[in-house]
């Protein structure tokens, strides 16, 4: 079968000339909020840095019970503080000297960048190991969970 001159097609090629996919989709444009994107599409792409444009239900409902456990840490962090205990955080402790609004604020605000962050690179591996960020994403849970116990643990022991 003999293949048809570019020229000779019954419609106008409107290319530019120029590979779109020569650099990632950046994943904050107004198409991240329209796309249809939910993972890579030819296997050469699972090697490059790739966004995608919807993300897994699943992962969104762990984003937002990690939000809320984290709230609940801070909140917990505050009652103890009270009693006498120590924030062991730096970063936190910087914050908790400012006062309880800015300490909370401080919390929900870096649990929030860290999550959509991990949220954003899912698809890539941590620099070094061989582990993906989406899983980051679903083991920050369970430390959350490990912690708020503890925390209402000490809180019930102290009355």
């Amino acid at each position: 079968m003999m293949q048809k001159d570019r020229n000779e097609l019954p419609f106008p090629d409107r290319r530019s000339g120029r590979d779109r996919r020569a650099r990632p989709t950046s994943p904050f444009t107004k198409q991240s909020l329209f796309g249809v994107r939910r993972r890579f599409r030819r296997k050469e792409d699972s090697c490059r840095y790739f966004f995608v444009d919807w993300y897994d239900p699943h992962l969104l409902a762990i984003l937002l019970v990690t939000l809320i456990l984290s709230t609940g840490d801070a909140f917990l962090t505050l009652r103890l503080v009270a009693e006498k205990f120590e924030e062991l955080n730096p970063v936190m402790d910087f914050f908790l000297g400012i006062g309880p609004v800015a300490f909370v604020l401080a919390k929900w605000a870096l649990t929030v960048f860290g999550l959509t962050t991990l949220l954003v690179l899912k698809n890539h591996y941590l620099p070094g190991l061989r582990v993906k960020t989406a899983t980051c994403l679903m083991v920050v849970p369970i430390f959350y969970i490990v912690l708020v116990i503890y925390e209402i643990v000490m809180v019930m022991k102290i009355g």
